[in-house]
């Protein structure tokens, strides 16, 4: 059974019958995973994380979907412990599969899956361990956020949508272009402010919503990013917000951290959507070049992009749009906030540039986004902190710029799509890149 069903986006003839369709389809499959965890909780739970999987994928068709829903599966079933291991499952599935426009559908999406999740946690009972509890709370609090967007009460088209993205390989860039043109496509209009040079960034978000993009450093956004949004974005008023993010694995509860900043701020997170990207950490980026040539030119999957893109247009129409906010049981971003920081970062990490390699291009300097970078007598110096983009690594053309210890045995990732990378700084502060500025 395949439903024609384009990830919450084009809404073609019959799709309100599909939507109901799909999402009876997913009560079923939701009971019978509960009724193998009633009768038998020792089970093999890797079938059942397979056949979720391929079930919510007849939906999606969308990797990153796919990668997070067995993630958060597998950790469930690692974590959990007796019935608890099929928690996730039994809440995740009706909640995904009645993610769809008509505001009953979702209303009795949240309601199946709190119902299917108590009935659970009571045959579990007592729930033992700190990872059972982990997991029941990760639980709670992903129906807690589905319920909390659904009484936000129903959205209206934007007409002006201001987008923030931090970009500095040009991944995250691309996966912005998706989602823009998807918002395109209904008539609103997209202002692009490209955070870069964070000391200088100003923008002034006078539309009526708000997209914020970024890539995942630490489970998290990158620490400038970070700072701006929590010191420097502007109250919402209530006005609708939606989060995107790229990276090569696992995201995490980086979008967790986005919702709680952007409810504190008053703005109104509707929906996320993420992408895997080609790995642009030269540390882990270990083999031959032609290797990585080819790994790098497999993700986005054509379908990942058309599914941003359909993001787009029912974000653009008011629509609920994306992925539900679905939490993992570790919050692994508190890590990633404790050691990748100004001042972490400061002592941690030391650029140098081989000097029989280095020709003074000055790329590096120009590209660097805490302005870390100056020449002297020729060659790049290091003074300040570090923002860990690894542009300087990436995009230096004789490969002299390094990180001592952390990128001499790895190959630079050399950006997919350069027209999409920063290259200067213009006298205001703003981002200057060949697409666009």
């Amino acid at each position: 059974m395949e439903v024609n069903v384009d990830v919450n986006g084009a809404r073609p003839a019959g799709a309100a019958l599909l939507f109901w369709l799909y999402f009876l389809a997913g009560l079923l499959v939701a009971a019978a995973i509960l009724r193998i965890a009633a009768w038998d909780p020792a089970a093999d739970a890797l079938w059942l994380r397979v056949a979720a999987v391929a079930f919510l994928g007849l939906k999606y068709r969308s990797l990153p979907a796919a990668l997070e829903l067995y993630t958060v599966f597998w950790l469930g079933d690692l974590l959990g412990g007796g019935a608890v291991r099929f928690l996730p499952l039994v809440a995740a599935v009706p909640l995904y599969a009645g993610w769809a426009p008509p505001r009953r559908m979702r209303a009795a999406a949240i309601a199946a899956a709190a119902a299917g999740s108590t009935l659970l946690i009571a045959a579990a009972a007592p729930v033992a361990g700190w990872g059972a509890w982990a997991v029941v709370a990760a639980t709670a609090l992903t129906l807690a956020l589905a319920a909390l967007n659904l009484t936000a009460g129903p959205g209206t088209s934007p007409r002006a949508v201001d987008v923030v993205v931090n970009s500095a390989s040009g991944n995250t860039m691309h996966l912005t272009q998706q989602f823009v043109d998807g918002v395109q496509s209904t008539g609103a209009r997209v202002t692009v402010h490209r955070f870069h040079y964070y000391r200088d960034f100003r923008a002034e978000l006078t539309g009526d919503a708000l997209a914020v993009a970024f890539p995942i450093y630490g489970f998290k956004p990158p620490w400038p990013m970070l700072a701006w949004l929590l010191r420097g974005l502007p109250r919402g008023g209530g006005r609708p917000a939606y989060v995107l993010y790229c990276c090569a694995g696992g995201p995490e509860n980086a979008h967790l951290l986005l919702w709680l900043i952007l409810r504190c701020k008053g703005w109104r997170p509707v929906g996320r959507s993420w992408g895997v990207y080609p790995l642009n950490v030269a540390t882990f980026r270990w083999g031959p070049r032609a290797l990585w040539r080819f790994l790098d030119r497999l993700v986005p999957l054509p379908t990942d992009a058309a599914a941003v893109r359909a993001h787009g247009a029912a974000f653009g129409r008011g629509e609920p749009s994306g992925y539900p906010f679905l939490i993992w049981p570790l919050p692994l971003f508190i890590g990633g906030i404790l050691i990748d920081n100004k001042w972490v970062d400061t002592p941690l990490y030391r650029n140098y540039a081989w000097r029989r390699r280095c020709n003074g291009c000055g790329i590096c300097v120009a590209f660097c986004p805490a302005q870390r970078l100056y020449l002297k007598e020729g060659r790049p110096r290091a003074r300040g902190t570090c923002t860990l983009c690894l542009g300087c690594i990436n995009l230096c053309p004789r490969r002299a710029m390094e990180l001592r210890f952390w990128s001499e045995y790895g190959r630079p990732y050399p950006p997919r799509w350069p027209k999409l990378v920063v290259r200067r700084r213009a006298p205001d502060g703003r981002a200057v890149w060949p697409g666009g500025s």
